[in-house]
């Protein structure tokens, strides 16, 4: 049976549809607020009393060892009311909880039973004094905590909700994993990410686990994306890997012109027109799709390492293996291009050298450019591929031939570049 909180209760006693003008700012709250609080009833503290300890597994043997431990029979009621979910106000959890409260008035989960009770009831008035004292006890209990948060929403009240999303991620080390999903997907909301900017101005424990969350989960890159820009006022300032990976997740998303536009955000120079990082000099643990790639074929072997003021691709592949070495995604416009560059230590027969192919989205397969041997005019190649209309994503590769020789492919790449002409 679906559960309702006692606001969707009240919005089903005959209001019209417009009863709630601040709906879209409220519907990613009051969607999973209620489950998340089913879902914290599990949190329980920890002592060094044997009862606490079997109570964690057996909150009714516990009571048993220590029937006049407030807390452990509220760990028992607790336990008792998530088996049955019952909210009359005469059942078995309800009066465990109430003895618990007499043997110990700061029994939080005792209060938290009796609070949830009251709420599937509808009996709003009762939920909110009973939450209302939960929270004013501690601000460590998640349960209460999420009561205050969907409380502040039913009056509109956004700053308040985010404050007290604050106190859970400052006090808790386990709200990260309930309250970040969540948060994350609020980002849209211009008015929410307003909210949650003041609290990051003020540099709270769970800022960067948060930044990072939102970064790697992909579940709304664009409004993590504008947390990203708006936050620039406060000196929030992501990691590139951060931001490359956004831009990774935008691409998986099909949304080519918004990852672009992003990617130039923080690679400076970058043009749509040609490849980018020609003598391999970046830097990164991860790499935007507009940036190398190395190959993900373990029988390759293919790293970018340092070397003077730039870098290099130092590849090699066992005999009679081939695969791709590195590549990097490109959004050429229609028209012809040149790819030039310079090897070293290339040196095989003319049909297993290794070659720059360009390749649209579609699979369509628009030219191969040969290796030349290394001692060939100083290692220098170049060739030429046409890009035609409706390619719009196309993929630059070094591609390896299998090769019969003992020793198989080796060599190095100096600098690569694909530019207009």
């Amino acid at each position: 049976m679906a559960l309702r909180t006692h606001k969707d209760m009240r919005k089903g006693s005959g209001r019209g549809p417009t009863a709630s003008p601040r709906r879209s700012h409220r519907e990613w709250f009051q969607r999973s607020a209620l489950a998340v609080g089913f879902a914290v009833l599990g949190y329980m503290g920890v002592t060094s009393s044997l009862a606490h300890v079997v109570a964690k597994g057996d909150p009714a043997s516990a009571h048993a060892m220590a029937p006049g431990n407030g807390i452990i029979l509220a760990e028992y009621a607790q336990d008792t009311f998530t088996r049955g979910l019952k909210s009359e106000s005469n059942s078995l959890a309800a009066n465990l909880s109430r003895r618990a409260l007499l043997a110990e008035p700061t029994a939080a989960d005792a209060l938290t039973v009796l609070g949830f009770q009251a709420q599937l009831r509808g009996d709003t008035e009762e939920t909110d004094r009973i939450f209302s004292y939960s929270t004013a006890l501690s601000r460590r209990e998640l349960r209460p905590r999420v009561w205050a948060i969907e409380e502040a929403v039913g009056r509109g009240d956004i700053v308040g909700a985010i404050r007290n999303y604050d106190i859970a991620l400052r006090t808790s080390k386990d709200a990260g994993d309930i309250f970040y999903p969540t948060l994350t997907k609020a980002l849209s909301e211009p008015r929410i990410r307003s909210a949650l900017l003041a609290i990051l101005a003020t540099d709270p424990v769970w800022k960067n686990g948060f930044i990072a969350y939102a970064a790697d989960s992909g579940s709304e890159p664009s409004g993590t994306i504008a947390l990203f820009r708006e936050g620039r006022q406060i000196g929030l300032t992501p990691s590139n890997d951060l931001r490359a990976n956004l831009v990774n997740v935008l691409m998986a998303r099909n949304e080519r012109d918004e990852a672009w536009t992003y990617y130039r955000t923080f690679r400076s120079g970058v043009r749509r027109d040609r490849s980018r990082d020609p003598k391999f000099a970046l830097e990164a643990t991860v790499r935007a799709v507009f940036d190398w790639q190395v190959g993900t074929d373990t029988r390759l072997s293919a790293a970018i390492l340092r070397e003077g003021d730039g870098g290099l691709l130092d590849f090699s592949a066992p005999p009679s293996t081939g695969g791709t070495l590195v590549s990097q995604l490109q959004l050429l416009p229609a028209g012809t291009y040149r790819i030039e560059g310079r090897s070293r230590g290339v040196e095989q027969p003319e049909r297993s050298r290794p070659y720059w192919t360009l390749v649209c989205q579609d699979g369509r397969q628009l030219g191969r450019v040969m290796l030349p041997n290394s001692n060939q005019d100083g290692g220098r190649f170049v060739g030429r591929f046409t890009v035609p209309s409706g390619c719009e994503v196309q993929t630059l590769s070094l591609v390896a031939r299998s090769t019969d020789d003992l020793m198989g492919v080796s060599g190095q790449i100096l600098n690569a570049q694909l530019v207009p002409g």
